[in-house]
């Protein structure tokens, strides 16, 4: 086993609280066992432009999983990818990192769903992979209504965990509320600012959330003037509209050269009468991790070795 490096913001250093971020070595590892992915094709129609869009995700299924065995149930980590990127981030070469990161049995497996909020990821392939600036659905796309939320409530969430062995018994809205404490959001740069979106939309059907390097934009397209005070309407919202619902938000960044506004954001909102600082989901609902990492979703399991430590874990 490789030593584990710690690395340790004292407060003042970077925000003036501390943060801990652990870099486990053995995810760029050779793994013994391993999981499979497989893609998931469904439809929405979610956008109020009378369309219906094809659209699929891929589901990680780690190592032991047995589609037989309905006694063993998951947890299921909801994953959005950032800008240019797509659902098959993980599927093939780094796939490894993903049997890494439960092979050691330090983190529960779960089921992983890699998500995207891209409407044709063949047709836009070019311009997608080098801007990202094409039709997407999570509100930084002018023209297109935000409600990538709703497809993940009404589309992705039914056809994923009616199918693999989860805490859903059916596809109604009382059920998916009923499993909340079972699901986690998170999502990687854009995806990150996806993620603070679903906290805002929809905290009644996820208990925990994970958004990794990218500030809260308060439903604006992410370079758009925002002020401080947006944001903090914009998360004390849904915490007020639902004041018996717990959850968990396990906020990480890179170094901090980074995400700089992120560091800004964070020292606000850890401090907000609706958020408790800590790593103890009993009693906290709020951590940050920063690590000294550069900007690539290819480090998102190095995040979830940290931030799934928490998740799942009331």
């Amino acid at each position: 086993m490789k030593e584990k490096k710690v690395i340790r913001h004292p407060a003042g250093e970077l925000i003036d609280f501390e943060t801990v971020f652990i870099e486990n070595p053995e995810i760029e590892g050779v793994p013994q066992r391993t999981g499979r992915f497989e893609r998931l094709d469904y439809t929405t129609d979610v956008y109020e432009d009378g369309k219906t869009y094809p659209k699929y995700c891929y589901v990680y299924l780690p190592w032991g999983y047995d589609p037989e065995d309905k006694e063993k149930r998951y947890n299921v980590l909801y994953y959005q990818h950032g800008n240019t990127c797509e659902p098959e981030l993980f599927v093939g070469e780094y796939q490894s990192r993903f049997d890494k990161l439960f092979e050691a049995q330090e983190i529960e497996p779960c089921l992983i769903v890699c998500t995207t909020y891209y409407f044709d990821l063949e047709k836009d392939r070019d311009e997608r992979k080098k801007t990202g600036s094409v039709p997407a659905g999570d509100g930084q796309w002018k023209g297109i209504k935000g409600n990538f939320y709703l497809e993940v409530i009404r589309n992705i969430i039914p056809a994923v965990e009616l199918k693999y062995n989860t805490y859903l018994t059916s596809g109604s809205d009382a059920s998916i509320r009923a499993t909340r404490d079972h699901r986690a959001f998170s999502g990687y740069s854009r995806g990150s600012g996806t993620t603070w979106c679903m906290f805002h939309h929809i905290l009644p059907y996820f208990r925990w959330f994970a958004p990794m390097s990218c500030h809260c934009t308060a439903g604006k397209i992410v370079f758009d003037p925002l002020t401080m005070e947006e944001v903090i309407d914009y998360l004390q919202e849904p915490v007020r509209k639902n004041p018996e619902l717990p959850f968990f938000i396990f906020a990480t960044n890179g170094g901090p050269e980074d995400v700089q506004k992120m560091n800004e954001q964070m020292k606000v909102i850890t401090k907000l009468p609706e958020f408790s600082y800590g790593k103890d989901p009993r009693v906290n609902n709020i951590y940050y991790s920063v690590s000294d990492f550069p900007h690539t979703d290819l480090l998102v399991p190095y995040y979830y070795f940290n931030s799934l430590q928490t998740l799942f874990k009331a």
